[in-house]
C-alpha cells in the first residue's frame, strides 16, 4: 500500500495544523450573549465592569515574565557563544536585576523591551517574543496598579471599541477588523471585562481557512493493484513448508464519519496462490494452496500528526494435495502419511490462516511504520515546529472526515486579531478540492510574522524554493538587478481584501533597500477582477499599480526625488509580481495524483471577506 501518499493527503491538506468541534465550543445553559447588533452597547455599559489592578495581578506578571525568562535561558544556554552574544545585547543582567527589585523603573523596563522589540533576526522567535511581551505586560501592570489614570484609559477604550464595532457591522473591512483587535488585546490582557470580550470574539473570530479533498482525490492517493510474487519458508504442525506463489489483490481507502479527527480506512483485499511442500520425517506432501485476505489500517490525523492502529486482518486458506510421497517404508508407510495429511488438512489450513494473518499484520505495520514515521518528521520540521517557533501555529486546527471528504478547519487569530465573523459560502456540489479563506487568515499571519521586519530577496527566494520547489518565475531577477529588501510597517504590513468578485493587496514597506542603498517607504496596491473563462478563470487587473508613500494624495502632494527613483523601481520589480492577467486555469498533480489527470477550476469567488475555490477533475472526452 502507498501510506505514503495517506501521509501526504492528511497533512499537506491542512496547512497546516487544538481540536475545533464544530464553529464555536458549545454554549453552555449559563452562558448568555449579546446579539452582534448589541455589542457596541455592551462596550459602553461595561464601564460599570471596571476592575482595578492589585498587587496580586503584579506578582503574576512577575510571576509570567521570570517563567519566560527561564525559557530563553534554557534555550540561549543551547547556543554556545551565540547565546552569549545574544545576552550581551539583550541587557541580560539588566533586566534580571530589574525583575528582582520590589519597584522596577519603568522607564528602563521600556528600554529593554525595546531591545526585543528591534528588528533583528531572531527576536521573531517564540523565545524572544514571550520575554518582550511579558516585560510589557509586566511594566504596564506595575504602573497602572493604583493609578487613577487607569480607568480613564479603560473607559476610552471601551468608546473606541463600541465605535470601532459599529464602523466594522456596516463596513468589515481589513482597517476595521485591525480596529476592533487592538482594543480587544489591551483588555484582555489588563484581565477587564472577560465576558464582555469572550462575547465579540464568539461572534467575531470564527475559523477563517477551510480545506477539503474528496474521496475521489484520497481514494487516487491511495489505492492500488498488487500484483506481487510471494516465497514463504513456515512450520505447520511440525512440518516445514515452503512455498512459492503469487499475490493479486487490490487496496482501497474509506473515510469514516469522525468529527475529532480524519480517519481513513486502507482495506486490502486479495488472493495468495501458491505451490506447497511440507515435509516432516519421510513424508514430502506436494500441495497448491488459495488463500483469500483482508486486512485494514486505520489512519487518523491530529494537529500533532498522523497515527495508526494495528493492523487486522482474516485469511482463509484452501488447499489441494497434488501428491503425497514417502522417502522410506514402501506402500505401508505411504498409505499411513495420506491418512494422517487427510486428517490434519482441516487443521493445517486453520494454522495456515492465522500465519497468513500474522504475516499480512506484520508486513503492513512494518511498511506504515517508516512511512508514518518520514510524514510525521515532515509535519513536524516543516510545519508544526516552525510555526510554533515564530508563534503562528493556529489557535484552532480541526481535521474531520465523512463518508464523501477529507476536511481541516482552520482558526488563525492572536489576542488582538479578529477572524471570520461569519460562515464561508458553500463551495459547488460534485467538487474534488475546495479551499476557502478569509482575508483576516492572511492579514492575521502577515501581522504576526512580518509587522517591522525586514524581509531580503535572498531569504524570500530561499523560503520558496524549500517550500514549492522552485523559484517561480515571476519572482526572478534580471541580470542586472542588484539584491532588494524591505522593511515592513509595523501595522497591516500587508493586507487582502475579498469583495465585489474580486480581491485588493496592499504591501506597507516603511524602507525598502536596493543593495546597501535605503529609500523612503512606500505602499504598493493593486486590485484583481476574477473573470470566468472557457478554459477556467482569470484574475485581470483593475488599472495600474498603485504606489505611494503611506499618507500621500495623487494629485496635490508631489514626490521628492528619491520618492520617484524607489516608486520607479518598485513599478519595475511588482510589475512582475501583479502582472495585469493571471490565468487560473488548473494544474495537473505530481506524483500518485497525476492519477487525477488535470484538475480544473470550477469556482473562484471573491465575495464579503472570502475567497472560495473549487477544483473538479477534469472530464476525459
Amino acid at each position: 500500500m502507498k501510506l505514503k501518499a495517506v501521509c501526504v493527503v492528511c497533512l499537506l491538506v491542512a496547512p497546516s495544523l487544538l481540536v475545533l468541534s464544530g464553529w464555536a465550543r458549545a454554549e453552555t445553559p449559563s452562558e448568555k450573549f449579546p446579539a452582534v447588533g448589541e455589542l457596541p452597547t455592551a462596550c459602553r455599559a461595561a464601564k460599570a465592569d471596571f476592575r482595578p489592578l492589585t498587587k496580586k495581578d503584579v506578582a503574576e506578571a512577575k510571576r509570567e515574565l521570570i517563567q519566560a525568562l527561564g525559557r530563553l535561558d534554557r534555550r540561549l544556554k543551547t547556543a554556545g557563544p551565540g547565546g552569549e552574544a545574544w545576552r550581551k545585547y539583550l541587557l541580560w543582567d539588566k533586566l534580571q536585576a530589574e525583575v528582582r527589585k520590589e519597584k522596577p523603573d519603568p522607564q528602563v523596563l521600556l528600554d529593554l523591551y525595546k531591545r526585543y522589540a528591534a528588528d533583528h533576526e531572531g527576536l521573531e522567535l517564540v523565545w524572544f517574543l514571550d520575554v518582550r511581551d511579558a516585560i510589557w505586560r509586566y511594566r504596564f501592570f506595575t504602573t497602572m496598579s493604583g493609578n487613577p489614570q487607569f480607568k480613564q484609559g479603560f473607559e476610552a477604550i471601551l468608546d473606541g471599541l463600541a465605535d470601532s464595532l459599529e464602523k466594522y457591522a456596516k463596513d468589515p473591512t481589513p482597517e476595521n477588523a485591525l480596529a476592533v483587535g487592538e482594543a480587544l488585546g489591551p483588555l484582555e490582557d489588563a484581565k477587564q471585562v472577560p465576558d464582555l470580550v469572550k462575547a465579540i470574539r464568539r461572534h467575531l473570530v470564527k475559523p477563517n481557512l477551510l480545506l477539503q479533498a474528496s474521496s475521489n482525490v484520497v481514494s487516487t492517493a491511495l489505492d492500488e493493484e498488487v500484483d506481487e510474487p510471494l516465497s514463504i519458508s513456515d512450520v505447520i504442525l511440525g512440518a516445514r513448508i515452503c512455498s512459492t506463489g503469487q499475490t493479486v489483490g487490490r487496496t482501497r481507502s474509506e473515510l469514516r464519519p469522525d468529527d475529532r479527527f480524519g480517519v481513513v480506512d486502507i482495506v486490502y483485499l486479495g488472493t495468495t496462490k501458491t505451490k506447497n511442500v511440507a515435509s516432516k520425517g519421510p513424508a514430502r506432501i506436494h500441495s497448491r494452496g488459495t488463500t483469500r485476505i483482508g486486512a485494514c489500517k486505520r489512519l487518523w490525523v491530529n494537529p500533532l500528526g498522523l497515527h495508526a492502529l494495528p493492523t487486522v486482518s482474516n485469511a482463509t486458506t484452501q488447499t489441494k494435495f497434488t501428491s503425497i510421497q514417502t522417502v522410506r517404508g514402501g506402500r505401508v508407510m505411504h498409505n499411513i502419511v495420506q491418512r494422517k495429511a487427510y486428517q490434519k488438512k482441516g487443521k493445517a489450513q486453520y494454522v495456515a490462516s492465522r500465519h497468513a494473518e500474522v504475516r499480512a499484520n506484520r508486513q503492513i505495520d512494518q511498511r506504515a511504520e517508516g512511512m508514518l514515521a518520514e510524514a510525521n518528521d515532515a509535519f513536524m520540521n516543516k510545519f508544526r515546529r516552525p510555526m510554533i517557533e515564530h508563534r503562528v501555529f493556529p489557535q484552532k486546527l480541526d481535521f474531520t472526515s465523512t463518508p464523501s471528504a477529507l476536511k481541516v478547519v482552520v482558526l488563525e487569530a492572536g489576542a488582538s486579531q479578529l477572524a471570520a465573523p461569519d460562515r464561508p459560502p458553500e463551495l459547488v456540489a460534485d467538487h474534488d478540492l475546495g479551499l476557502r479563506i478569509h482575508e483576516s487568515m492572511i492579514n492575521n499571519l502577515a501581522a504576526s510574522v512580518l509587522a517591522g521586519r525586514t524581509l531580503r530577496e535572498e531569504k524570500l527566494n530561499a523560503t520558496l524554493i524549500d517550500l514549492l520547489g522552485k523559484l517561480p518565475d515571476r519572482l526572478k531577477k534580471d541580470e542586472d538587478q542588484e539584491p532588494w529588501a524591505i522593511t515592513f510597517a509595523q501595522r497591516e504590513p500587508i493586507s487582502v481584501a475579498f469583495a465585489n468578485d474580486g480581491l485588493t493587496v496592499t504591501i506597507r514597506g516603511r524602507r525598502y533597500y536596493k543593495a546597501e542603498e535605503s529609500y523612503p517607504g512606500m505602499n504598493v496596491t493593486t486590485s484583481y477582477k476574477l473573470v470566468k473563462t472557457e478554459q477556467g478563470f482569470k484574475a485581470v487587473r483593475q488599472g495600474e499599480l498603485e504606489i505611494f508613500p503611506p499618507d500621500f494624495k495623487p494629485g496635490s502632494d508631489q514626490l521628492s526625488a528619491r520618492q520617484t527613483v524607489i516608486r520607479t523601481l518598485l513599478t519595475r520589480r511588482f510589475g512582475k509580481i501583479f502582472e495585469p492577467e493571471i490565468a487560473l486555469e488548473g494544474f495537473t498533480p505530481k506524483g500518485r495524483l497525476e492519477e487525477l489527470g488535470k484538475i480544473q477550476p470550477v469556482q473562484l469567488i471573491g465575495k464579503k471577506g472570502w475567497l472560495t475555490t473549487a477544483w473538479r477533475q477534469a472530464v476525459v472526452k
